[in-house]
């Protein structure tokens, strides 16, 4: 009975750390507007019987970049993994938080980005969580921006800022959960 025990703590630890991670960079404002919500875009990720690419995603070329593009980019390279995309477009102060609310939650040992986005990376693929979001353009500007992500598997939702640096758009800690 240890592995059918081990099994089921693992899985209970990737639920609680999968909400976690999901919440803090797609996090709910009160008084989201519907209309707004409606009239979002959806962006598919390669599903889980697809081949992974091997190779990292290239940062974008053109400062044309719209914000819902960049957050797709980041999205798709935590999924990957990859480290040095998905890390470079999160601010320091959210990362900080980030592995913050991971220990808060009990889960230890993560220490850097990479190793949260490695662990997020992994735990999505052994559950099967899909990466396909609605997203809304809540204002966005050449150098800033706020989104409404809604992700479809599991309902979760948000606000996340980001902010424009050179050709990139980075994620902020600015981002709120959903009912703060």
């Amino acid at each position: 009975m240890t592995g059918r025990n081990s099994t089921r703590k693992t899985a209970a630890a990737a639920a609680i750390f999968l909400m976690t991670v999901t919440m803090t960079l797609t996090s709910c404002t009160a008084g989201a507007d519907p209309a707004e919500v409606a009239a979002t875009a959806t962006a598919t990720s390669p599903s889980a019987s697809e081949p992974v690419a091997t190779q990292a995603a290239e940062p974008p070329a053109s400062e044309s970049q719209s914000a819902s593009d960049g957050f797709r980019e980041w999205l798709d390279a935590s999924r990957l993994p990859d480290v040095d995309t998905a890390c470079a477009r999160l601010t320091p102060d959210l990362v900080t938080r980030m592995i913050a609310e991971l220990e808060s939650h009990g889960m230890t040992g993560i220490s850097s980005c990479e190793q949260m986005i490695t662990a997020t990376a992994d735990l999505y693929r052994s559950l099967g969580q899909s990466a396909e979001v609605d997203i809304a353009v809540q204002a966005e500007t050449a150098t800033d921006a706020t989104l409404f992500v809604t992700y479809l598997a599991s309902g979760d939702c948000g606000t996340v800022v980001m902010e424009r640096r050179g050709t990139e758009w980075i994620l902020t800690d600015q981002s709120m959960e959903c009912g703060a």
